[in-house]
């Protein structure tokens, strides 16, 4: 058989390989698209799955960090909102994220309240932040590998969370603003990057993570000779700015950072138990990531069991995925990209090196993920062409078909909850939510029934017991609500709607408990 032999830039330093021109494998990266047509292939991957976000409302977490959050409703006090930071009732750990609720409160403003300039901000936010990690791969990777790797993590399902729910544009705008950092880094323009870089950081915590994405990056594909004394200065200057985000965290919050447990009972582990089970998170993040199937938006207690010690398998399959990750970047040149952009994004959500907010959350694998987009792409361009363009339909199929049907989840309250559950019918707060939704369209009987199920899984639930109370009250059954009030103020005595619903029960006045609207 005839072979041709071609130069590709590889990930690490050019390299020769050998093609075969009848079509056999091959480790080669064959120039498929031109520049401007991967852009517009790019844009229409993120754009096409993603349209149905137009047509969807505010849920979940949106309607208290946005929708009834009055301090976001006016320029004017939107500072007093960067004081209280994102929970405006002060609770779960203080989170700083100005430049997020500068973007919300304007958004808010334009469109007079209406979810639709959000979701179209978070789909430009989305494409912008594809073109970013697109460019910047072309500068550490070959082309073809850039452009295979940012269409999969384009099309990822897992990113839906980031994408349609309204508060994932922290994600989206940390992710934009940190890749653009990057890259005038490597461009050596050190003071805008900076500037980008502080914009990326109070987006969301987690942005400090693109100056360690710039330091390996440098490491392993340096744009150019730098001495050692710049490179020293703009650490230094990254860190500065990290430590400013500390310190105004610190400031802003109220008291000690209190996790909830139901929230993350990881927070509650010894760090042996704690690593294990955070190591087992992050199989189940790259089993979502490449097996798109069931997604949820919330993961609390007790949906992911906790891995206390080696006598579970779930120990070993979290180690594994360490080892294996471990000797991939010791042993292959090649391996050392992928891994690197796993695991830094990664650094401080993965509940390693301390207990954040939440056990698990899609989200947050928003930047993460081009790692595996990255790993996929270095084994998809070994194939031969129509082998390559076979394998790439087929993910362009199931990736965005699977996209498009999680976009629907997130359409209104009436669709968002009830997927809720079926997704995670071991969360408390997921049967919780279900009790509200019920509660808000007057059906008592099963709000009731939903309220048990999450106080049967999490027994200290002061709201779960506090609304059942309510929900108890409709239903005319006074004594069994006094009964759940009293049991909500035993685990939360500062409970103030418990407080006075119980107050008025016992003085023998009746009244009509409100219905939190959905």
């Amino acid at each position: 058989m005839k072979k041709q032999r071609l130069t590709a830039k590889g990930v690490d330093a050019p390299a020769t390989a050998t093609v075969s021109t009848g079509g056999s494998s091959s480790a080669v990266v064959l120039r498929l698209v031109s520049p401007r047509l991967a852009a517009v292939l790019l844009i229409a991957a993120v754009l096409l799955p993603n349209i149905g976000a137009l047509t969807c409302g505010f849920v979940f977490d949106d309607l208290p960090m946005i929708v009834e959050n009055q301090k976001l409703h006016s320029l004017s006090t939107l500072p007093q909102a960067w004081k209280s930071g994102i929970w405006p009732d002060g609770r779960s750990i203080p989170a700083l994220r100005p430049v997020s609720q500068a973007v919300w409160a304007t958004l808010w403003i334009a469109g007079g309240g209406s979810p639709v300039p959000f979701h179209a901000a978070n789909l430009l936010l989305a494409v912008g932040a594809t073109l970013l990690a697109w460019s910047l791969l072309r500068e550490v990777a070959a082309p073809n590998v850039a452009f295979l790797a940012a269409l999969v993590w384009a099309l990822f399902p897992i990113h839906t969370e980031a994408v349609t729910s309204i508060i994932g544009s922290a994600e989206l705008l940390a992710a934009v603003f940190g890749f653009a950092a990057v890259l005038l880094h490597r461009h050596g323009r050190p003071g805008p990057a900076l500037l980008l870089f502080a914009l990326a950081v109070f987006s969301k915590e987690s942005g400090a993570t693109f100056a360690g994405v710039a330091g390996v990056l440098w490491w392993l594909t340096p744009p150019r000779p730098v001495s050692r004394k710049i490179l020293a200065r703009d650490a230094i200057a990254a860190g500065a700015v990290v430590l400013a985000a500390l310190i105004a965290h610190r400031l802003a919050a109220k008291g000690p950072a209190l996790i909830p447990p139901m929230d993350n009972p990881m927070s509650l582990l010894p760090w042996g138990g704690r690593i294990l089970t955070a190591l087992w998170v992050q199989v189940l993040y790259l089993g979502k990531t490449f097996f798109p199937i069931e997604f949820a938006a919330d993961y609390s207690y007790k949906q992911i069991p906790l891995v206390m010690s080696f006598d579970n398998l779930r120990a070993f399959a979290g180690c594994l995925l360490v080892i294996a990750a471990g000797v991939a970047f010791w042993r292959w040149r090649s391996a050392r990209l992928p891994v690197a952009l796993w695991v830094i994004p990664f650094t401080p959500t993965a509940n390693v090196l301390f207990p954040i907010g939440t056990i698990m959350g899609e989200r947050l694998a928003y930047v993460p993920s081009l790692g595996a987009a990255v790993a996929l792409a270095l084994l998809l361009v070994r194939l031969p062409r129509c082998k390559l363009v076979l394998v790439c339909s087929l993910l362009i199929l199931v990736c965005g078909a699977g996209t498009a049907v999680r976009n629907m989840d997130w359409r209104n309250a009436d669709a968002f909850y009830p997927a809720l559950v079926k997704a995670s019918p071991a969360s408390t707060k997921a049967w919780y939510f279900l009790g509200v939704w019920h509660s808000a369209r007057g059906r008592d009987t099963e709000a009731l029934a939903a309220y048990d199920r999450a106080i049967e899984i999490f027994p200290a639930y002061p709201e779960a017991l506090n609304n059942r109370g309510n929900t108890l009250v409709s239903l005319g059954r006074i004594e069994e609500a006094k009964d759940s009030y009293r049991r909500c103020l035993r685990f939360d005595p500062t409970h103030k709607g418990a407080a006075a619903s119980l107050s008025a029960l016992e003085a023998g006045s009746l009244f009509t408990p409100q219905r939190r609207r959905l």
